[in-house]
């Protein structure tokens, strides 16, 4: 991966709030806000959830038709 890719990526982590940059020098050091890291994986979680739901009762329905 290359350097412009990470920098890229640090910088939708950082719109979407997961991330924070802050300049020593001439340097730029990224960290991560784990509140907001939690709050991502509990939407994701939900969203999981629900496609799992959803995909269990088409798997039912199918096999519900096939009989």
């Amino acid at each position: 991966m290359t350097r412009q890719a990470v920098t890229k990526h640090l910088h939708v982590l950082a719109g979407a709030g997961v991330a924070a940059a802050s300049r020593r020098g001439r340097e730029q050091r990224w960290s991560l806000d784990q509140r907001q890291l939690a709050h991502a994986r509990h939407f994701l979680d939900s969203i999981a959830e629900q496609w799992d739901d959803a995909l269990a009762r088409l798997k039912a329905a199918v096999e519900e038709s096939e009989e």
